[in-house]
């Protein structure tokens, strides 16, 4: 079984299928990232409830102290708390969504295919909402001097458009971009929602601009820009 299809039903992880020198758990449609520190290891976005003890029993080989939120949307902030307390690691999120959790955004559909589906999404949305958690830190600058401090080389890419605050993390050859951009549905493709349409606009052509080896997507296995660039291109020039 072809590991886009495996990982609906079975962790899918980097040792199982390499890509590059990224450090992945995939399952059921949520990708988590662990980036190795000198001080410690962060963790990128954190799943639902329904891939809490997967991703908890993959985590638990790593040095986890710091959990860096992409964006404040329940499918990637709605074990931060939990995870916060299990690991004893701090939590980062951009300052731009700190007034988002708990609170659902209206999202806007990318193409008209996924108008129905962005409809169902912000009706459901804004019935549940993640649990309370703290952010340790909020992020308000691009760049490397906060990632130095906490012992990790890179820098934090700010990607504004899916939602307000939507924040990258740029290490080595990979932008661990959230939901800047999706491999959700097995393929490279264009996030289906998004808070500011232009602004994601905006943002795609800015990763075009960076130009990393591979996007490591929130949703998905991890992409190779080259994959990503057609995809791109051919949305902009809609």
């Amino acid at each position: 079984m072809r590991p886009e299809k495996k990982q609906r039903y079975l962790p899918v992880t980097d040792t199982d299928h390499g890509c590059g020198q990224i450090v992945y758990h995939a399952f059921r449609g949520t990708t988590i990232y662990i980036v190795r520190g000198r001080s410690g290891d962060m963790m990128i976005d954190t799943g639902l409830f329904h891939v809490r003890r997967a991703v908890r029993k993959w985590a638990r080989q790593y040095n986890v102290k710091y959990i860096f939120i992409t964006h404040a949307h329940a499918d990637h902030d709605w074990n931060a708390g939990r995870f916060r307390k299990e690991f004893g690691a701090r939590v980062l999120l951009n300052k731009r969504d700190l007034g988002l959790k708990n609170n659902f955004q209206t999202l806007k559909p990318t193409r008209k295919k996924y108008a129905f589906k962005c409809f169902n999404l912000n009706i459901t949305g804004s019935l549940f909402s993640s649990p309370r958690y703290k952010t340790d830190i909020a992020i308000e600058r691009e760049g490397g001097a906060l990632l130095e401090k906490l012992g990790f080389d890179g820098e934090f890419v700010f990607l504004p458009g899916h939602t307000r605050g939507m924040t990258a993390l740029l290490c080595g050859d990979t932008l661990y971009c959230g939901d800047a951009f999706t491999a959700l549905f097995g393929e490279a493709e264009i996030p289906p929602y998004a808070m500011d349409i232009k602004g994601m606009k905006r943002s795609l052509e800015k990763i075009l601009r960076i130009s990393p080896k591979w996007l490591a997507c929130g949703h998905g296995l991890p992409v190779k820009m080259g994959d990503a660039r057609k995809v791109i291109e051919r949305y902009l020039n809609e």
